[in-house]
């Protein structure tokens, strides 16, 4: 028996030996794994990625800055989404009615009025429609003709090319319809592995373009500040994730807003910034995915953490997130909606 117990104990030893100068000769790597995390742990709002009861709050939120608009500027945004497919060719004349506007211009610096109302319907239309990223709407004119019959004033209103403009779409716009064909095509191909909850759903689609989209440094392409350079491209700006955010999310029926306004960044400098509030169960989260996706040097991994430091966060993102009121003008100013509040 004793024998027996020597040679175990020299076998063992033997193989300790012969795996100790594998491994110093790099024929042997040994790796010792550490438990895997659950997702979850990363993420602290609240909610659970295993709660299949999160499907509350659908629907897309394509009227949240029109619904905060008076009237008038309402009228001036529902004919424009009334004509948006006529606007594709870049030169159609928007008409309203005669006299629409009567009642403004008749007034003491009316057409100033008429042009700020016509300015929050077109900011509002950027924020909810980013579909119509094609559209350069600082190349459209608001015009007026005035006829006047004795005291008698009517007034005529259409939208058009500005003079110096051949056109109002975007200058980079070569072939319209083939790069919607593509956005429709590539949506459909990246939400098709959108399944779960719709707080699942809206982890996917963040996780999707922390994987595939890069941070454009140089702001030199064309494309950084829309849905075809984020989709197509994959190379952007914050505004060019915060609108493919939105962009998937609508496409998903999920409730998901813009948000635009200034933020503290790691060198704790103030910038401008656009980031998005989505809506899960009645309850608002705030989502940044661009500073989800900071950008990595010496070649090191994106960890968990890093990756949702600002996924479905509550009121604790307005330490260094600040949500502008005004968009351009400061007689149009916007409430947000009031996120989760998140104990500390």
């Amino acid at each position: 028996m004793k024998k027996i117990l020597q040679f175990i104990l020299l076998m063992i030893l033997y193989v300790l030996t012969a795996l100790i100068i594998l491994i110093k000769m790099d024929f042997i790597h040994i790796e010792f794994l550490h438990p895997k995390k659950e997702t979850d742990e990363y993420i602290k709002n609240g909610l659970s990625l295993k709660d299949t009861n999160l499907n509350n709050s659908n629907g897309q939120v394509n009227n949240f800055y029109y619904n905060q608009l008076d009237t008038i500027s309402k009228k001036i945004y529902d004919k424009i989404l009334e004509n948006k497919d006529n606007m594709k060719n870049g030169t159609y004349e928007i008409e309203f009615e005669e006299d629409e506007f009567a009642e403004i211009l008749n007034q003491e610096n009316g057409l100033k009025i008429l042009s700020n109302k016509y300015q929050s319907a077109v900011d509002s239309i950027r924020y909810d429609h980013i579909d119509l990223f094609y559209i350069d709407f600082t190349k459209i004119s608001l015009r007026t003709v005035t006829y006047t019959r004795g005291k008698n004033k009517t007034y005529e209103v259409y939208l058009s090319p500005s003079e110096e403009q051949a056109n109002y779409l975007e200058e980079y716009i070569q072939d319209l319809d083939n790069m919607l064909f593509q956005l429709e095509e590539k949506s459909t191909e990246i939400l098709e592995n959108a399944v779960g909850s719709n707080y699942q759903k809206i982890q996917y689609v963040h996780n999707w373009l922390i994987d595939n989209l890069q941070y454009d440094q140089t702001y030199s392409n064309e494309n950084i500040r829309n849905i075809y350079g984020a989709l197509i491209e994959n190379d952007v700006v914050c505004e060019g994730y915060a609108k493919a955010f939105k962009y998937l999310l609508d496409k998903l029926n999920l409730p998901c807003i813009i948000v635009a306004g200034e933020a503290i960044n790691s060198e704790g400098t103030l910038e401008s910034h656009m980031w998005n509030y989505v809506q899960i169960n009645d309850i608002w989260y705030a989502v940044d995915v661009t500073w989800d996706d900071p950008i990595i040097i010496n070649g090191n991994n994106l960890s968990e953490e890093a990756r949702y430091k600002y996924f479905c966060q509550g009121d604790n993102i307005n330490t260094n997130h600040f949500a502008s009121e005004i968009i351009t003008n400061e007689e149009q100013k916007y409430i947000y909606p009031e996120l989760y509040h998140k104990e500390n």
